[in-house]
């Protein structure tokens, strides 16, 4: 299967052996940099919201999640 065909799907596709599904295949959109930074900007102004308290416990969690 070409690049392109992939590239064209409209939605993931099972991978199938038998009746069993082993994988998935899905193809990669461009990410939208307007629509990502709205969701940023707003997840922002949503964490400032926050009381100081629960926006340590969140910067801990993630800190903790990097590794």
């Amino acid at each position: 299967m070409s690049a392109s065909v992939i590239e064209a799907l409209p939605h993931p596709v099972p991978i199938t052996n038998g009746k069993a599904v082993i994988g998935l295949l899905s193809p990669v959109r461009k990410t939208d940099s307007e629509t990502i930074a709205k969701v940023v900007k707003e997840a922002q102004a949503e964490f400032e919201q926050l009381s100081p308290e629960m926006q340590a416990r969140i910067e801990r969690f993630l800190a903790d999640s990097d590794g």
